[in-house]
């Protein structure tokens, strides 16, 4: 069990809502908890020190002092040290305050070398009532007006929130933009600005067919549907109202006088290309900032691996830096695989169990190599496709990633995860540490559920396995 908060008057009371897990596993965990009148104060030694880290709700502190944000997810520390800290490697100088989350690495020092590092989790809250809500959908009202079928990978559009489906609203789209000067709404004829793919109204479509099985489309419709659909990322349509004045006006000029330009193409022709009155634009999903949405240019503008739009790598091609203007996102936020580079193992890794990860990193170490040469294997044994791309793989377009395929940094951190999973299960007993090496197959597998709330099970059991039991293998 992890220490836990220490006072001179009284123990220490309330909910534990967070940790601090250390890299030694030698050291045990610091629990968090929310105390009356008090706030949680961390105290650690190097190490080197033989003493145990505590976790103290007194007033005067050693080096740190954390605080539980109103979110819930997050929390505040501030350095209360003289000397600087290291918290996701950013240096945090005395007195400073910082924001962290679950996965935030932190350590006592302003070196690496010689100092514990921790890793902070928040733990989850109560447990929800876990009985289904169940609501009543007529499936009339799940029909897109289009093709009077079933929603298939639906779409909503703003500003009336009208829900079609994807391949049908897109192919609306582009007969509308080859004719009109703006798109309306297939069923009321507003006017569209915005549309999006709805997750949610996905899973209600999937829900009423699974309970009427006359209601499925065949899969030559779906397919047909798929192919028209492009919708990819959510789309930020131009109107071509208003725009036209009484005298005749060059387009940048009538552009010019509009309140706001979504992107630097709509007023300067760049690389050849100018945003025209019905030019739809892709909104970034790292900084907000607007680009032209385009089919014909060789740099991607969507990342491969979950189909969100990103600018970075678009505008960096044009030669456009950030301006006061438009907000443009770096070009690390969206680049080639190949480009990438890792330096510690994602939380995500080994389905966010710690235990695992450190193992791996233990493997890897008493193996005699670094975590970059065995990304680096695997990573070419996955272009050569030599890895089953169809097991556990947690990005779309499978088949189409390779070493060369953008992707943004979740995804990226996603791919480093599966290939780490593929590298333990390829790795025999003695190349294990020996305390990892005796450890019994969990039933369950990779798909535990146990493992994210016991740290018991999940230290004593292998979860890098196949379920055996309660999934399918």
């Amino acid at each position: 069990m992890g220490e836990v908060g220490e006072s001179s008057s009284a123990k220490p009371s309330g909910e534990i809502w967070a940790k601090l897990v250390p890299s030694d596993s030698r050291f045990p965990d610091v629990e968090i908890r929310d105390l009356v009148q008090t706030q949680d104060i961390l105290q650690s030694q190097d190490i080197s020190s033989d003493e145990s880290i505590i976790c103290s709700p007194i007033d005067k502190c050693e080096w740190c002092r954390i605080t539980r944000n109103p979110d819930q997810s997050s929390a505040t520390i501030q350095n209360k040290s003289s000397n600087a800290i290291l918290v996701d490697g950013a240096t945090i100088q005395s007195e400073d305050s910082i924001v962290i989350r679950s996965g935030s690495e932190i350590i006592s020092g302003p070196e690496r070398e010689g100092c514990l590092s921790y890793r902070f989790n928040v733990l989850p809250g109560p447990e929800t009532c876990q009985n289904m809500l169940k609501i009543s959908v007529d499936a009339e009202h799940a029909k897109c007006c289009i093709c009077l079928n079933i929603w298939h990978d639906a779409v909503t559009i703003a500003p009336c929130f009208h829900n079609f489906c994807n391949g049908c609203f897109s192919e609306w789209l582009k007969r509308s933009q080859e004719k009109r000067s703006s798109v309306l709404c297939p069923q009321c004829r507003a006017v569209v600005q915005f549309v999006g793919r709805n997750h949610f109204l996905h899973n209600i479509a999937d829900e009423i067919q699974n309970a009427d099985s006359s209601l499925k489309r065949s899969n030559e419709d779906t397919a047909v549907l798929d192919s028209y659909a492009t919708v990819r990322s959510n789309l930020v349509i131009k109107s071509g109202k208003g725009l036209l004045g009484k005298r005749v006006r060059s387009a940048v000029h009538d552009e010019a006088d509009s309140v706001e330009l979504p992107c630097p193409q709509c007023s300067t022709q760049l690389g050849g290309f100018l945003c025209n009155r019905s030019t739809t634009h892709l909104q970034c999903q790292a900084c907000g900032g607007m680009m032209p949405s385009r089919t014909n240019t060789s740099v991607p503008q969507h990342c491969l691996g979950c189909d969100r739009s990103f600018c970075g790598a678009y505008w960096h091609a044009q030669g456009v830096a950030q301006s006061a203007s438009h907000r443009i996102c770096s070009r690390n936020t969206f680049k080639p695989i190949s480009e990438r580079t890792i330096s510690r193992i994602p939380t995500s890794a080994h389905e966010n169990n710690r235990h695992e990860q450190e193992i791996t990193m233990r493997c890897i170490a008493q193996m005699g190599r670094t975590l970059e040469d065995v990304i680096a294997e695997w990573m070419a044994m996955f272009n050569d496709r030599t890895i089953d791309r169809t097991s556990r793989m947690p990005l779309k377009h499978a088949e189409l990633i390779t070493s060369g395929t953008y992707t943004c940094s979740d995804c990226y951190e996603k791919l480093i995860s599966f290939l780490l999973y593929w590298f333990r299960v390829s790795v025999s007993a003695s190349h294990l540490p020996p305390d990892a090496s005796k450890r019994e197959n969990c039933w369950y597998g990779y798909a535990c559920r146990t493992q994210h709330h016991n740290e018991d099970h999940a230290r004593k059991r292998n979860h890098v396995c196949r379920p055996t039991r309660g999934a399918n293998a």
